[in-house]
C-alpha cells in the first residue's frame, strides 16, 4: 500500500495557523466601515447633483400654440435648458422649443413659455434637460 509523504514545505517550515477570532473581528469592522463610507460618498454625489423636470401645467391657446409651465428641481441652482415638445392626439410631436431656466438660489424653478405647433396639440412633455456650463 503506498504511503503518502507529507508536503516537504509543511514539514520543513510548518503549516499555516488559522486566523484568530480577534483578527476576523478586526477585518469585519474595517470592511463594514469601508462599506458605510463608500455608501455615504455615493449618496452624497447623487443628492448634490439632483436634477428633475416635469410639466406642471399646460393650456392649449389655439390650433397652433400651447402655453406650457414646467417645474425644474435642480439643487445646484445653475442655469439650465429644457427641451419641451407638444403632442397631438395621435401622439405625434407637433412642436418643440427650448426653455431657458435661469439661475436660482432655491432648489426649484418654474418657467412658462409658448410652444408653436403645426396643428392642434393636446399635451406637452419635457424631453430632456441639461445644465449650462
Amino acid at each position: 500500500m503506498p504511503s503518502t509523504e507529507p508536503d516537504l514545505s509543511t514539514t520543513r517550515y510548518g503549516g499555516r495557523k488559522p486566523l484568530s477570532r480577534r483578527t476576523w473581528a478586526i477585518i469585519s469592522v474595517v470592511g463594514v466601515t469601508l462599506g458605510v463610507v463608500a455608501a455615504w460618498f455615493v449618496s452624497d454625489a447623487y443628492n448634490s447633483n439632483r436634477f428633475h423636470a416635469d410639466v406642471m401645467a399646460y393650456e392649449v391657446t389655439s390650433d397652433h400654440a400651447i402655453s406650457v409651465t414646467i417645474r425644474v428641481d435642480h439643487s445646484s441652482g445653475d442655469p439650465a435648458q429644457c427641451d419641451v415638445a407638444a403632442q397631438a392626439a395621435d401622439h405625434t410631436y407637433v412642436g418643440e422649443t427650448t426653455f431657458d431656466v435661469p439661475r436660482t438660489d432655491g432648489d426649484e424653478s418654474i418657467v412658462t413659455d409658448v410652444v408653436a405647433t403645426e396643428r392642434r396639440a393636446v399635451t406637452a412633455v419635457v424631453q430632456e434637460c441639461r445644465l449650462l456650463d
